[in-house]
């Protein structure tokens, strides 16, 4: 820890205002511990914070950053669990634990959640301060790309609890960006027939097969789109899964949603958007519509997934910058998707 007990953090003041301080190191309490950030990613929730999109549950002048992989620099009176040097990932959602969701074992929907990088300061920071339960220990052999990833995962796995998938059923995975990238390794491994990859950025479709995951991937703004599918798989799809948060893309792919199969809403679509549907079809193919929100205690179960190298997380990991880069990052988390999928701030550099 360096000598005048300062450090340096990206600290976000509201209404698209981000600068670097210099912050004091903070102290562990009891039942906590500190951490010293290897690495936090830049999530698509962080730009939708940053401009003014996401308000609910942030309070500026906050530290952003929730996919967090650190160290344990210091335990807290009452920690005993750890050792100080130790690997690990962060669970950035505390849970309230009184009200109806979190005692029927739903933590996820939470009608009070304290969210580490939205209330409480993240890992846009060299230093940070957690509960020691929502610290989760990793091999660190699996890197800060493993550490970096392990919340967004725990994300997909609560949405691939959600789905129900049957082995030997096709698939089509909206997005080929991080969570699309996520979701297209836990599918093809389900085992899936045939798994197709949409994505209207060239350098992001080819992402996806140089992984070695998918069977297809398909440019859906090419005016053949639902053509190519049903070449493919001439009775629709069974799983739809959208990882895009867009609305256009969700109701261009719901046409092609097999009878009896399930769309899954997963990306984040903007509040106060629409997709207009056909109930008469819905009834007709007798689907389901289903959607997914954060993780409900599945980080543990990400982070043996990373460690059993399940996961390609070095190559989804595809940029390292410094803090210096933070607000470049954040702003521009949509402009450089031609160029890169996971952008994570090495706050060291």
């Amino acid at each position: 820890m360096n000598a005048k007990q300062t450090m340096r953090a990206g600290v976000f003041l509201g209404n698209r205002r981000m600068e670097l301080q210099d912050l004091p190191i903070p102290q562990p309490g009891p039942g906590e511990v500190l951490l010293k950030v290897l690495a936090c990613g830049v999530c698509g929730t962080d730009n939708h914070i940053y401009e003014g999109h996401l308000t609910a549950g942030v309070f500026p002048p906050v530290v952003l950053g929730h996919e967090i992989a650190a160290q344990v620099e210091r335990l807290g009176e009452g920690v005993a669990e750890f050792e100080e040097g130790q690997f690990c990932a962060v669970d950035p959602v505390i849970t309230c634990g009184r009200c109806e969701m979190c005692r029927s074992a739903k933590p996820n929907l939470c009608a009070e959640p304290t969210t580490i990088g939205y209330k409480l300061n993240g890992g846009f920071a060299q230093y940070m301060v957690v509960p020691a339960g929502k610290v989760i220990p990793m091999d660190e052999a699996v890197g800060a790309a493993g550490g970096v990833l392990c919340e967004t995962l725990a994300c997909v796995i609560n949405g691939y609890d959600r789905l129900g998938f049957q082995a030997g059923c096709s698939a089509m995975v909206l997005g080929a960006g991080t969570v699309g990238l996520l979701w297209a390794t836990l599918l093809k491994r389900s085992p899936c027939s045939m798994l197709i990859q949409t994505d209207v950025v060239e350098y992001r479709r080819n992402k996806a097969c140089a992984l070695g995951e998918i069977d297809w991937a398909l440019d859906p703004s090419d005016g053949q789109f639902e053509q190519r599918v049903r070449y493919a798989l001439s009775d629709g799809v069974d799983y739809i899964v959208d990882a895009t948060g867009s609305p256009e893309a969700i109701e261009q792919a719901m046409p092609l949603l097999a009878p009896g199969g399930t769309f899954m809403i997963f990306g984040v679509c903007p509040t106060g958007s629409a997709v207009r549907v056909e109930p008469f079809e819905l009834y007709n193919k007798q689907v389901k519509v289903i959607a997914s929100k954060m993780p409900p205690a599945t980080l543990d179960r990400a982070a043996r997934l990373i460690e059993a190298r399940r996961i390609p997380c070095k190559q989804i990991v595809t940029a390292t910058c410094g803090l210096s880069k933070l607000v470049e990052s954040v702003e521009g988390f949509n402009v450089h998707r031609d160029k890169q999928v996971k952008v994570a701030i090495d706050p060291w550099v």
